[in-house]
Order: structure tokens, then sequence, then C-alpha cells
């Protein structure tokens, strides 16, 4: 019990590290997207699958080994959960309870790294609709409005395919030029 006590304090402890090495890359790529570094960004999303790779192949090693242990854990890796793995380890509560608290630590991360993907992904929204508006007041396109069914303004499309970021955005740009 002991051994698979460390075994899983281990395997926390190292998922818990590839979260926060994301989270670092996440966060040096919001600065890429300010900065429109191209190539920076694309170096940062290969870092991303890197570490994602990491984190499939340890989970599958960790689940095999518990599988040679004779653990059934009926789950693949897609299907992998902290919460269901802690309730059917064959570990006391003491270890059990050691063990949450990273858990929790674990999801805190990862509460943490959504939310600054999230951000991320605004901001290239944004960065986006703004070059396009630029390219729009430069080429003198002119775009028609659109109305949603409930006869408010919806969204337009470019002149050069899908808006991506917010007409209000775009139309300020415009303005300012």
């Amino acid at each position: 019990m002991e051994k698979l006590a460390r075994e899983v304090d281990q395997f926390f402890q190292e998922h818990l590290k590839q979260y926060q090495a994301l989270i670092e890359v996440l966060r040096l790529e919001s600065g890429f997207i300010t900065k429109m570094d191209v190539q920076s960004l694309w170096a940062a999303t290969s870092r991303k699958k890197e570490i994602a790779a990491a984190m499939a192949t340890a989970r599958r090693t960790f689940l095999l080994s518990l599988e040679t242990q004779g653990i059934d854990h009926g789950m693949e890796g897609i299907r992998f959960s902290l919460s269901r793995l802690l309730e059917i380890l064959p570990l006391s509560r003491k270890m059990k309870s050691t063990l949450e608290k990273q858990r929790i630590a674990i999801n805190t991360a990862m509460d943490e790294l959504k939310q600054v993907a999230d951000a991320n992904q605004r901001n290239i929204r944004e960065y986006l609709g703004v070059i396009d508006g630029v390219i729009s007041t430069v080429t003198g396109a002119v775009q028609p409005k659109s109305y949603a069914s409930n006869g408010t303004t919806g969204r337009t499309q470019s002149f050069y395919g899908a808006r991506i970021g917010s007409p209000a955005t775009t139309s300020l740009i415009r303005a300012q030029v």
C-alpha cells in the first residue's frame, strides 16, 4: 500500500508540474499575442503540444501500472478522473486525505489554465479584429450592416472573410483613422 501511495503521489506531483508548465507557456503566449510575434507563437504551440503529449504518456503509463498491480480503474486516457482515481484506490484515509490535497491543487491549476487560455483566445480575436479593421480602412472596403432575427445589428462579414473581432472595435478604428 505504501508503494502505491508513493506512486500516486509521484504521479500527482508530475501532473501538477505539467499543468504549471502549460500555464507558464500560455502566459508567455499572451505576451507574444500582444507583440504579434508569430514565430514565438508557433514555438509556444509546439511546446504546448510537447507538454500535452508528455501528460498523455504519463497518464497511460500510470494507468498501465495500476492494471499490472491488479487495480481495475475502468479509465482510459480520455475519461481520466483524479476524483475517481482516489475513490477506487485501496489506500488508507490518511493517505487519501494527503492525495486529496494534491488533487485540489491540480484542479486549481486546471482552472487557472482554462482562464489564461480563454484570455488568450479573447486577445487573439481582438487583435485579429483590429487587423481586419485596419485593412478594411486602408482598402476602403465598405461593410454592409446585417441584422439578427430580433432586429438588432449583428456581426457582419468582413471584406476579407469571417469577422473575428467585434464590430465596435473595427468601427472605432475606422473612426480614428
